[in-house]
């Protein structure tokens, strides 16, 4: 068997599923994008030149902490329709000689580039929308709009730390899943 078997598996997999993990992919880019929009904003130091900004911030890290509990439980319910809908194929596998073990790879494979994707792009779009969501929040608040571009390193490796902690809990999940299936049902 060549080495790139699995990952090749993989991406076939995803490809031929797009139906179902173009919906999980767009999911998980939106909530890692309203993540990193909201945590930036919190983040920003021209949010505490503002009067009231200490309180504005204030709510704004309480929001991204409602945002963070929400797209675990989000991602986590869009991962499991896309794992019930799956498990037919799985069943398939197994019976067609591939052990369990092998499903285990191929999963986490698929996992690791829909995490990877989401994560990337969910972080991007996020960081390029946050000034825009800043002098929107400004101008509904009708303070003065200043320009120039504040980028949180490490509130973004903290989001992609976060995210790929529940794309992992969501690869748990799933192998826990697939291992007590039985492939006859």
């Amino acid at each position: 068997m060549s080495k790139f078997f699995y990952a090749r598996l993989a991406i076939n997999n995803i490809r031929r599923n797009a139906q179902t993990y173009v919906p999980y992919i767009v999911t998980a880019i939106g909530a890692i994008m309203m993540f990193v929009i909201i945590g930036m904003m919190t983040n920003n130091t021209q949010l505490l030149k503002l009067r009231g900004g200490t309180t504005l911030r204030t709510i704004l890290f309480f929001g991204t902490i409602v945002v963070g509990i929400f797209s675990l439980i989000f991602l986590f319910y869009t991962n499991s329709f896309l794992v019930k809908r799956r498990k037919k194929e799985f069943g398939l596998m197994n019976i067609l000689g591939m052990d369990k073990r092998h499903l285990a790879r191929v999963m986490f494979l698929e996992t690791l580039i829909v995490a990877v994707i989401s994560i990337t792009l969910g972080i991007l779009s996020g960081v390029l929308l946050s000034k825009l969501m800043f002098l929107v929040l400004l101008k509904i608040l009708n303070f003065e709009v200043q320009l120039g571009f504040e980028f949180d390193a490490y509130f973004t490796l903290f989001t992609a730390m976060l995210f790929a902690g529940i794309f992992f809990l969501s690869l748990l999940n799933n192998l826990r899943q697939v291992q007590l299936a039985n492939p006859i049902e």
